[in-house]
């Protein structure tokens, strides 16, 4: 089956929509006040610049878009984005998520990202698409044994103040066409975030169950469409 996706509204990591809304914490005002020990994440939405700091404040919390740019999931979009499984269809897709700062059982900084929905649309028989398991989250690729995905601090991505990507697999995935079960609790392997301006998520990867198994692949690029910048400093 090959499933050739269209993500419009994507990984809405809005809708990576791809994830779903919470009520999550809202942002300071202003640029990052500089580096330090822990994650500064910033945002530019329609000229404005919005940050949570470095100094740990705001931590082990769900931040989607800032309230006062309407609330909300960040939306990443992208075109030909390749789901190959037993199918083929011409899609769009939307993807919508979150991101969170937090400190791990040893005190290390660690960036955790949530994907909560996917919505396919357009061409044929997309609609007959149900892409479920959200939310989904990222996982450090080096801890060995990559499943359970859950929301647990010691098994997101490290942070490292000198990247300039991040790469993590992300689960648990299902999908079903027509009724029948495609993928049921997979994940992806290595996928890549590029922070800055047009912040995308990149992956081509096949898709694994718990044993490592592989099964379906997919391929594409994903570009932020809900914000200006997306910077992880």
């Amino acid at each position: 089956m090959k499933i050739k996706i269209l993500p419009l509204t994507l990984l809405a990591l809005g809708t990576w929509s791809l994830l779903f809304s919470f009520a999550a914490a809202d942002w300071d005002t202003g640029a990052c006040p500089g580096t330090g020990s822990a994650p500064c994440i910033e945002t530019v939405i329609n000229g404005n610049t919005y940050y949570f700091n470095g100094t740990g404040l705001h931590a082990d919390v769900w931040h989607g878009r800032p309230a006062a740019e309407g609330g909300g999931d960040f939306v990443f979009e992208g075109d030909d984005v390749d789901l190959e499984c037993a199918l083929n269809l011409s899609c769009s897709v939307a993807l919508s998520g979150q991101i969170k700062k937090c400190q791990d059982s040893s005190g290390e900084w660690r960036i955790g990202v949530q994907v909560n929905s996917a919505t396919l649309s357009d061409g044929t028989f997309c609609g007959s698409i149900n892409v479920s398991g959200f939310p989904w989250y990222s996982k450090d690729p080096t801890i060995t044994g990559h499943c359970p995905f859950e929301d647990d601090c010691d098994s997101f991505i490290p942070y490292d103040p000198d990247a300039t990507s991040y790469a993590g697999n992300f689960g648990p995935v299902s999908v079903a066409a027509l009724g029948a079960a495609l993928v049921d609790g997979e994940h992806i392997h290595d996928v890549v975030f590029t922070p800055g301006v047009g912040a995308n998520i990149s992956f081509a990867s096949d898709l694994y169950d718990c044993n490592e198994s592989q099964d379906c692949s997919m391929n594409g690029v994903l570009t932020i469409t809900n914000a200006t910048s997306f910077d992880i400093h």
